[in-house]
């Protein structure tokens, strides 16, 4: 790897040279606690937390959970991929100037990634996101990344705005050929933005359901079979209303499809919803 040509293309598409820095030494192996990472960079261990968390919130570095906080990369190729959608608003001169760098800097940093990736402790797998930012960029990334299919389980409170009737990286997703399969909480249709939004994300081709009998414990998505995402609210944390959950383990991911099977047989079509829903006051009258 060269060093100094990744330190300084990092810095053309966005870090600080400390975060540039970090972000490399972090690449060296699987995962790092924060005072490994300050000793390895050498950089000042409170300027290290201060570091990491950016990196976090860019989407570049993960936490992972266990009894001592570590951090990981993240795959540099969907992480760019993520720093590529923020570059959008910049002339397209300069997004083709970046992209093409972004590329470059990928093939040089993702045999790297991939060789310290052996060997890797089961709780590895999982991460913990506790700020908004960062959970919707990760949201964004696996609807972005998704391959075959996404299931979804949805209430309130929401971490991103619903009401905005259009999701970029799903419907990217789906002109791919990717299946959305989503169910709503039926209280949640109380607010007409979002059903509105809801049935223009059924125009767009996602394939949507009305859980009118189950309440919905937890809002979930299931990637590709493989990936598990959590958003739970923070009863812990005070200052974080939500806190994200990533797990990478197919045999969870397996008995969670049957829970969003168990919930698809026992929902009701949007097209159901809206028919028994028109000419009624929803809230006042129970649809089942």
């Amino acid at each position: 790897m060269n060093e100094n040509f990744s330190i300084s293309t990092l810095i053309e598409i966005g870090l600080t040279k400390s975060e540039a820095v970090i972000y490399l030494n972090l690449l060296k192996k699987k995962s790092f606690t924060a005072s490994e990472i300050s000793k390895l960079s050498g950089i000042s261990r409170s300027k290290t937390y201060e570091i990491l968390h950016k990196l976090v919130i860019k989407g570049l570095c993960v936490e992972i959970l266990g009894g001592v906080k570590k951090y990981s990369t993240a795959n540099p190729e969907t992480a760019f991929n993520g720093i590529l959608q923020n570059l959008k608003k910049n002339c397209q001169q300069e997004l083709e100037n970046k992209k093409n760098l972004i590329s470059k800097l990928s093939e040089t940093l993702i045999p790297l990634y991939l060789s310290e990736k052996e060997n890797i402790n089961p709780l590895d797998y999982i991460q913990v996101i506790r700020e908004k930012n960062s959970i919707i960029k990760k949201f964004e990334t696996l609807e972005r990344t998704a391959v075959k299919e996404v299931l979804s389980l949805v209430k309130g409170p929401l971490v991103i705005d619903v009401t905005k009737a259009y999701n970029e990286e799903e419907n990217s997703s789906l002109r791919r050929g990717v299946n959305f399969k989503v169910i709503y909480a039926i209280n949640d249709l109380k607010n007409q933005y979002f059903l509105d939004s809801i049935n223009a994300f059924a125009s767009a081709g996602e394939d949507v359901r009305i859980s009118n009998i189950l309440p919905i414990p937890f809002k979930m998505h299931v990637y590709d079979g493989k990936i598990v995402m959590f958003t739970l609210e923070n009863i812990i944390d005070s200052k974080s209303n939500l806190t994200a959950l990533i797990i990478e383990h197919i045999d969870l991911a397996k008995g969670l499809k049957q829970v969003f099977n168990l919930y698809w047989q026992n929902s009701i079509t949007l097209e159901e919803f809206n028919k028994k829903s028109k000419g009624s006051t929803f809230g006042r009258e129970k649809i089942s």
